[in-house]
């Protein structure tokens, strides 16, 4: 949402809506021409949250978050895995949720985003274990973030009460590169 095309401190950044399934292969395109022609791995992290009783939601807001969590994703996986090298260690890692396990009252087309994510990961899985590619789920629960704070609500969202410190965006990171560090013959299948 905020970032801008360039590079600083050693980082390609590329602006793409996720939505946008054009935009998204001109994006992958230019991380792998950026990165020598391809991708190490793919980290599909695009989402947003919705909150809100189902009953009195909007269809309008539940599409464009089905859009951003479910279709972005699959279209990050399709063209990002098309410039994975040949062969060698290739990671893909898919953020899902806490929700895409739990799915809680205030919450139910959002945790259904993340239960596609959940059902994508583990088929992905399967569809690439042959090809030595590995697929992780990374099912944070709640990350300190502005995501809550763009997250769209509609009535019944409900707060979910701070008894806990939640995790960091860094937190997040260090678990993506943990998986992305181990062995070339160990698979962390999910990481909740």
């Amino acid at each position: 949402r905020t970032a801008s095309d360039g590079f600083a401190n050693g980082i390609h950044s590329f602006r793409c809506d996720v939505r946008d399934e054009d935009q998204v292969q001109r994006g992958i395109d230019r991380a792998a021409d950026a990165l020598g022609g391809h991708l190490d791995g793919i980290v599909a992290n695009a989402g947003y949250g919705l909150y809100g009783h189902i009953t009195k939601g909007n269809p309008k807001d539940w599409y464009e978050v089905v859009q951003t969590n479910v279709m972005g994703l699959l279209y990050t996986v399709y063209y990002g895995y098309q410039k994975l090298p040949a062969d060698g260690l290739r990671d893909i890692l898919l953020m899902s949720s806490i929700s895409g396990r739990n799915a809680r009252l205030g919450a139910g087309v959002y945790a259904a985003t993340k239960y596609a994510v959940t059902a994508i990961g583990e088929s992905l899985r399967q569809e690439l274990a042959e090809q030595q590619v590995r697929v992780t789920l990374i099912e944070p629960a709640t990350v300190d973030t502005p995501f809550y704070d763009v997250a769209v609500r509609h009535e019944g969202a409900g707060v979910i009460p701070r008894t806990f410190e939640p995790l960091t965006a860094a937190d997040v990171a260090a678990a993506c590169i943990f998986a992305m560090a181990q062995p070339f013959n160990a698979v962390l299948s999910q990481i909740q």
